[in-house]
C-alpha cells in the first residue's frame, strides 16, 4: 500500500471514529452537549500530549505557528458551537446535508486559492459524488424536513470552521508531529470553550452515564480521531481528507440501523454507497500536499503508528 492510501485509510478510520460520537452524543442531554463538545476537547489534548510524550513543552514554537494555532482552536471550537446550535434551529437532517456536506467544498476553494491551482479532477469528482450521497442520507428518509434561516446561517458556519481548522492542521502539522500540533490545537479550542462550558453544564455530566460518556468522546472521538484525520491530512491534503470524512454520517447511520435497529430507506442505502465510492475514488487520486515535501520536525512522530501510540 502507497503512502497516500495509507493516510487516505487514516484518514477514513478517524472519520469512521467519528461516526460513534452520535449514538454517544445521545447518552448526554441536549443542553449539555456543547459544554461535552469543550470538555472533550481538553481531554483529547491531554491524550495527545502523552502520545507525543511531552514534546509539545519542548517544541520551539515561532511567530509562524500562531495563525494555524489559533485558526485551528477558533475552528474546532466554533464548529462545535455551530453544528450544534444548527441543529436545535434546523433539525440534523439541514445541519448535516449543509454543515458536513459544505466543509470539503469551502476546503477545496480555501486550498486553492492558497496554491493558486484548482483541485484536481479526482477530488472533484469525489466530492461531487460524496456530496450527492450525504443529500441522499439526510433527505431521503421520507421525513419532512425543518428549515430556519438561522439554522441554515449557522450550518454554513460550521461548513466553514470545519474547513479552516483542517487548512490548520495542514499547516501546522508540515513543522510539528501530527500530536505535537493537535495538542496545541485541542487545548487552545478547550480555553476557548471555556466559558461556554461554564455556563451550560450542568450537574448531569457528572453522573456516571456522561462521564464515561464524555470520556469516550474525548479520548476516541477527539484523541485518537483527531490524530488519525491529521495523519491523513499531511500526506494527502486537506482538501482530500476532508472530503474522506464524508463517511462520517455513513458510519453513523449504518451504526444506528445495526446497533439501535433504526431503519433506513433503499435511498439512504444508496447514500452511503455514493459515499463509499467516493472515499474509494478520492483516495485513490488524492497526491500528497506540498508542504509535505519540506520534512522538519513533523517527521519525527511518523514512526509511532496508529496501533501502538494509545498504550
Amino acid at each position: 500500500m502507497t503512502r497516500t492510501r495509507r493516510a487516505a485509510a487514516s484518514a477514513a478510520a478517524g472519520a469512521l471514529l467519528w461516526g460513534t460520537l452520535g449514538p454517544v452524543a445521545a447518552l448526554i442531554g441536549p443542553g449539555d452537549r456543547v459544554a461535552a463538545g469543550g470538555i472533550r476537547l481538553a481531554i483529547g489534548a491531554l491524550v495527545l500530549f502523552a502520545v507525543a510524550k511531552g514534546r509539545p513543552l519542548r517544541s520551539r514554537w515561532t511567530r509562524a505557528d500562531l495563525g494555524p494555532l489559533v485558526g485551528g482552536a477558533v475552528g474546532i471550537a466554533g464548529f462545535q458551537v455551530a453544528y450544534f446550535g444548527a441543529i436545535g434551529s434546523a433539525g440534523v437532517a439541514v445541519s448535516t446535508a449543509v454543515g458536513i456536506g459544505l466543509s470539503p467544498v469551502f476546503t477545496g476553494l480555501w486550498t486553492a486559492v492558497k496554491n493558486r491551482r484548482r483541485p484536481g479532477a479526482g477530488w472533484s469528482v469525489g466530492t461531487a459524488t460524496a456530496v450527492g450521497g450525504l443529500c441522499l442520507l439526510a433527505f431521503a428518509n421520507g421525513a419532512g424536513t425543518t428549515f430556519s434561516l438561522a439554522g441554515l446561517g449557522l450550518s454554513v458556519l460550521a461548513a466553514a470552521f470545519f474547513s479552516g481548522q483542517a487548512v490548520s492542521i495542514q499547516a501546522l502539522t508540515a513543522r510539528h508531529g501530527d500530536a505535537t500540533a493537535l495538542t496545541g490545537i485541542l487545548a487552545l479550542g478547550a480555553l476557548l470553550m471555556a466559558p461556554v462550558i461554564a455556563v451550560t453544564a450542568t450537574g448531569n455530566l457528572l453522573t456516571p452515564q456522561g462521564v464515561s460518556g464524555v470520556a469516550y468522546l474525548g479520548v476516541v472521538t477527539t484523541g485518537m480521531s483527531y490524530w488519525l484525520f491529521a495523519r491523513g491530512i499531511r500526506h494527502i491534503g486537506a482538501a482530500a481528507a476532508v472530503t474522506i470524512t464524508l463517511l462520517e454520517p455513513a458510519a453513523a447511520a449504518v451504526i444506528a440501523a445495526v446497533a439501535l435497529h433504526e431503519q433506513l430507506t433503499a435511498g439512504q442505502w444508496a447514500g452511503i454507497v455514493m459515499i463509499g465510492a467516493a472515499i474509494t475514488i478520492t483516495g485513490r487520486t488524492a497526491k500528497a500536499p506540498e508542504a509535505d515535501a519540506c520534512g522538519g520536525p513533523a517527521e519525527a512522530e511518523e514512526l509511532v503508528t496508529p496501533g501502538h501510540g494509545q498504550g
